[in-house]
């Protein structure tokens, strides 16, 4: 037997053009968004003006088939609108109530995701895609034993949640914590002055979704098995040794990459062998059909002659699976105050990035998130200050394969990981965020 590594990857199409024209209005779907926002006594003065100011910019890039409603929380938490579409009328009622939001009183996190979920079941009609924006910038010790509850909520009311933490001191054990359980990315809002971006970037991420329910069918051929599937997505095992790989959803443009570790039996011929197949079924939104693709095939040449070079995506990927693994590992050492140990994880990583035959544009943007966990996690003032955040944000749009902005953190490090996974529409929509006064 040998191990063999293999790579499935799925993309969704990408709509060309669209971006500031009249046919992207009518080419995608309506949205439906809960935004749920901390008005806590922490977030007076600038936060709370720069949180209003975000919302705004997300209602005026809503089309009048949208909805929005929002939900502000301190110790508890208000509806101040229903959802409601965005036409004329819509938006002006929503900015209002935006206006009367001010900050005052505690922080619990579940009571807002709470009434925020509550808008997204009690829906009587629903656009194809729904989510609820939490963002928060407080602590919170009494909502962690009720996440798991309110994200299946959310995921039953066919709404995913999206988690954004603002600035250095919110809860980014929470946070991630939401953002694991509902297969979103944790977003780390550093710059208090980038929220807009970070908002335009996540809305317009939605209404570009175009795939959902995704099952992923991975199946071995002809004596092997599989030993491992690296995906943060849940997996199910099937009887016959397959695999199947639940993804919610994917974004116009989006890709996807299962990197597979095989047990392959040994060939005495001579030639080509296929090593598994793979197909998925999926929900196409803006067709609103269910879709089954055809197999696609993992081919390995049987030969006696020696190894050749491994295939560079797979190397790419499998860099970015082991990153991923590191960061997570590091952060666990520093939680037990062992900060030595995650430097010497997060050392021996970069040393493998920098000697690697494969250097490609992930690789390099690998290399200087490892760096920059070496510089954020250093010690237990740099942690506190923004660190966990930091490398937690970028352990999550790793695995995830997804971000809500490309605005990079402050850092003596050139980072680049962000555009990767942003789509064309979400970096038009943060241009016109940019561009905005």
């Amino acid at each position: 037997m040998h191990n063999v590594f293999g790579l499935v990857s799925l993309q969704a199409a990408e709509t060309v053009g669209l971006e500031d024209s009249a046919a992207e209005l009518d080419e995608r779907m309506p949205v439906d968004v809960v935004c749920v926002l901390d008005v806590s006594s922490s977030m007076s003065g600038q936060k709370v003006q720069l949180v209003k100011d975000a919302v705004a910019f997300v209602i005026s890039e809503m089309q009048p088939n949208d909805r929005l409603s929002i939900v502000s929380f301190n110790h508890s938490a208000q509806r101040h609108t229903p959802l409601k579409k965005m036409t004329s009328e819509g938006k002006d009622s929503s900015q209002q109530a935006l206006m009367q939001l001010f900050a005052s009183g505690g922080t619990s996190i579940a009571s807002g995701l709470d009434c925020g979920i509550a808008v997204m079941e009690q829906r009587r009609q629903r656009n194809p895609v729904g989510a609820v924006f939490l963002l928060t910038d407080g602590q919170d010790g009494t909502s962690r034993d009720q996440i798991q509850q309110l994200v299946c909520r959310a995921r039953a009311a066919h709404s995913s949640v999206y988690a954004f933490g603002f600035g250095e001191d919110h809860d980014t054990t929470i946070l991630n914590t939401i953002a694991e359980s509902a297969h979103t990315p944790f977003t780390y809002v550093e710059r208090l002055d980038t929220i807009r971006n970070v908002f335009a970037g996540a809305v317009n991420g939605l209404m570009s979704v175009a795939a959902q329910g995704i099952e992923l069918h991975i199946v071995p051929e002809q004596g092997c098995t599989l030993a491992a599937i690296h995906t943060p997505f849940t997996q199910t095992s099937q009887e016959n040794g397959s695999v199947v790989v639940h993804i919610p959803d994917a974004f116009e443009g989006e890709r996807r990459d299962v990197v597979i570790e095989l047990r392959v039996p040994a060939a005495s011929v001579d030639g080509s062998m296929a090593l598994l197949r793979a197909s998925a079924r999926y929900h196409a939104v803006r067709e609103r059909a269910t879709v089954q693709t055809p197999d696609s095939y993992l081919h390995a040449t049987i030969s006696a002659e020696p190894e050749g070079e491994p295939d560079a995506e797979v190397v790419e990927q499998r860099q970015r699976i082991e990153v991923t693994g590191t960061l997570e590992s590091a952060i666990m050492q520093v939680e037990q105050g062992h900060f030595d140990t995650a430097q010497d994880l997060l050392r021996q990583r970069a040393e493998v990035l920098r000697t690697s035959k494969s250097q490609t544009r992930v690789s390099q943007a690998l290399l200087a998130e490892v760096e920059d966990a070496q510089d954020r996690l250093k010690d237990e003032q740099t942690w506190r200050h923004g660190g966990h955040a930091e490398v937690t944000n970028a352990l999550c749009i790793h695995k995830m394969q997804r971000c809500t902005t490309t605005d990079e953190s402050t850092s003596a490090y050139v980072k680049t990981s962000k555009s990767l996974y942003a789509n064309s529409r979400q970096k038009a929509g943060i241009s016109r965020s940019s561009r905005c006064v």
